[in-house]
């Protein structure tokens, strides 16, 4: 009990200090941001296809937030969501018990996160940039669709953090590392949405290299959360969890080789997703990896 109390007071710590951080950063550097965005009228969607990119790439730069109230109610509302990730964890993963709201809870995050993520992955956006399978990214839609982006990623970070911690909590497993690294991950996504790309082709800045750091750490860091925990029942030779995490991490390989081979796209940045989704949801909220009592025989 002492242990758990400890770890509790060092996760409220770091979570603290995390929101605290974000928190100054917006409100001392991002007010003065200039953030760059796309809408084309009906006679730019008629351009050719290289006007059209010379047109917008990375030339529309307007302040996102076009009144005072907008930003602070940002920066008031997505600084007090990161305090509540030392809230969850203290509600999820050291709960005596895992409670009613707190599956009710995680379901409805995971299947909105899912949703949501899908949804805004095919938002309609100008054709002149690509094909939506494989070239307009979840931060290029960004450009059109600020505020669903950042929705996109509250939602995300919210989906996987706190399912990672119910699959934590239902399985008895304390994850320290597994914790610290989806903790750090899921903070990430925040930098991400308040600081998009700054176009197609502007690159090596101070603005794309944080974007592109952050949305790596959010991926990396989010699978790790879950790799970890796999990892560990694969040391437990339970075959069920060996073949989910040879499927996962397969998943992540194509991704990657994707990546390379086709080019980044909200399609293929939300494979990994869909797929921890359905593992979240399988672990969770079915028995199918639950292990089954075995049941005692007597004899006269």
């Amino acid at each position: 009990m002492t242990n758990n109390k400890k770890m509790m007071n060092v996760y409220t710590i770091m979570w603290g200090i995390i929101a605290v951080v974000y928190g100054l950063w917006m409100a001392l550097f991002m007010s003065w941001d200039q953030y760059p965005y796309i809408i084309p009228t009906a006679a730019d969607m008629a351009l050719p296809a290289e006007d059209f990119i010379a047109k917008f790439d990375g030339m529309l730069y307007e302040p996102l937030y076009q009144n005072a109230t907008a930003f602070w109610l940002w920066v008031i509302g997505s600084t007090a969501m990161l305090f509540l990730y030392a809230f969850f964890i203290r509600k999820i993963l050291f709960a005596d018990k895992l409670t009613k709201s707190a599956t009710i809870f995680c379901i409805t995050n995971l299947i909105a996160g899912f949703i949501f993520i899908t949804w805004y992955g095919f938002l309609d956006f100008p054709h002149q940039f690509g094909n939506i399978l494989t070239d307009v990214t979840a931060s290029m839609l960004g450009l059109r669709y600020p505020w669903e982006f950042k929705m996109w990623g509250v939602l995300a970070s919210l989906s996987i953090f706190t399912n990672t911690l119910y699959m934590y909590r239902k399985n008895n497993y304390e994850g320290k590392a597994g914790v610290i690294v989806t903790s750090l991950g899921c903070a990430a996504i925040y930098v991400t949405v308040n600081v998009p790309s700054a176009g197609l082709n502007i690159v090596m800045t101070a603005r794309c290299l944080g974007h592109w750091a952050t949305a790596l750490i959010f991926a990396f860091l989010g699978a790790a959360g879950v790799i970890i925990f796999l990892f560990h029942k694969c040391k437990q030779k339970d075959k069920k969890y060996i073949i989910a995490t040879i499927i996962f991490v397969a998943i992540l390989l194509l991704m990657l080789v994707l990546l390379v081979t086709v080019g980044k796209s909200a399609f293929i940045e939300n494979l990994p997703m869909w797929v921890a989704y359905a593992l979240l949801f399988v672990i969770n909220f079915t028995s199918f990896f639950d292990k089954k009592a075995v049941k005692e025989t007597t004899t006269v």
